[in-house]
């Protein structure tokens, strides 16, 4: 069974404006789609911190650079060092994670994790 909702009317005559009206749940009523926009818009920013944060902009492992042997971590710095090499690059392969393998062993630093735990715990029992 839907429930039917009856929309305040948006002026005396008990008429609804044309246009567009959204639902806004916290209100619990239909408001035009401007201001439900608008409030939406508010309500982010109220949740929002005012503390300084950092802007990421994307992330990628890094790869190396046969064109110079370092290893670069965004597209940007990757393709100005293979165009100082008077290199270019060519394409974008769409399954490249196939090809990178993991920097590490993760069944190997687990390993290491437990193991400094258990040595941390007994230096403390030692105490």
């Amino acid at each position: 069974m839907r429930r039917r909702i009856n929309p305040k009317p948006a002026h005396k005559g008990g008429h609804m404006a044309r246009g567009s009206w959204i639902y806004d749940a916290e209100a619990d009523r239909l408001v035009p789609k401007g201001e439900y926009l608008h409030l939406k818009a508010e309500r982010a920013a109220s949740k929002v911190s005012a503390l300084p944060r950092p802007y990421v902009i994307g992330a990628m492992p890094a790869i190396k650079c046969m064109a110079d042997g370092r290893y670069y971590d965004d597209k940007r710095s990757y393709q100005k060092a293979v165009a100082r090499a008077g290199c270019e690059v060519v394409g974008f392969d769409k399954n490249w994670t196939d090809y990178v393998k993991p920097t590490y062993d993760e069944k190997a630093h687990e390993a290491d994790i437990v193991a400094d735990v258990k040595k941390s715990l007994q230096q403390l029992n030692s105490l």
